[in-house]
């Protein structure tokens, strides 16, 4: 396999994903942007948080109560070391969002030596509203001279995000149906602290690490982008129509059956 993947395809690839990244990424961000509405923290909470006139919610409560148990869990721990009480109402939060591409670090390995890369997943990225991305979050954790009040309306922001995904499922289903998923995951310095990631159902995945430090080196950048499984688009299917086709043949089985 290894011995297959020659420069000149990382190269076809590179291209392919790049021209499918502006078609996926496209989608992505305008099928988010018009559901935007669901992702305000006061369709969930309600008037827990300030802002202007009420906007009494059912189960606004439970949303507010599952909020304040994360906060007690999460902001105290390291590497926040947040005031663990939390009143209510909130301080009015920001409702839009943005993206961050996701990164990780990756240590690639050839001829008995070792390189770390930072890599980008170029269909995968983090949600978070706008101005508490991950960056911004890291400054604050990171500054001698840091803000407690500006932490704490982080961390919210990011716990709020959580609460909001959870408390309405049929977010994910119709992102899942696009293909989509929205789920929840944990970034390396940032503890427990429940982060809101999307991602494309077309799968990237790195080259030969050989390839990998080679492109590197002419690049002269310790970065690389993860590169399209083209196969992934031929098996791309209809979640919606497999689930129905699913239950048909189950049907129809237990019809058979009798």
């Amino acid at each position: 396999m290894e011995e297959a993947f020659t420069t000149q395809k990382l190269l076809a690839l590179r291209k392919l994903t790049r021209a499918a990244g502006e078609i996926i990424n496209g989608h992505m961000r305008e099928y988010v942007g018009t559901l935007g509405p669901l992702f305000r923290q006061r369709a969930v909470f309600g008037d827990y948080i300030q802002g202007s006139g009420k906007e009494p919610v059912k189960n606004g409560e439970q949303a507010f109560k599952e909020l304040k148990n994360l906060y007690e869990t999460v902001a105290p721990a390291a590497p926040f070391y947040l005031p663990k009480e939390l009143s209510s109402p909130l301080m009015q939060m920001t409702p839009s969002l943005e993206f961050t591409p996701w990164e990780y670090s990756y240590v690639a390995k050839a001829d008995e030596q070792g390189k770390t890369v930072t890599v980008t997943s170029p269909f995968k990225f983090v949600i978070s509203y706008s101005t508490y991305s991950p960056l911004r979050l890291k400054e604050l954790l990171a500054s001698r001279d840091r803000n407690e009040g500006e932490l704490q309306q982080c961390v919210l922001h990011y716990l709020a995000m959580h609460v909001v995904i959870s408390k309405q499922p049929g977010l994910s289903k119709i992102l899942d149906t696009l293909h989509f998923p929205l789920g929840s995951c944990q970034l390396p310095g940032l503890g427990a602290l429940p982060v809101a990631c999307i991602a494309s159902s077309i799968t990237t995945a790195l080259p030969p690490d050989r390839l990998v430090i080679e492109s590197t080196e002419l690049s002269g950048k310790n970065a690389f982008e993860e590169l399209i499984n083209p196969g992934d688009v031929e098996n791309l299917g209809d979640c919606f129509k497999k689930l129905l086709a699913d239950c048909l043949e189950s049907c129809q089985a237990t019809t058979d059956m009798k």
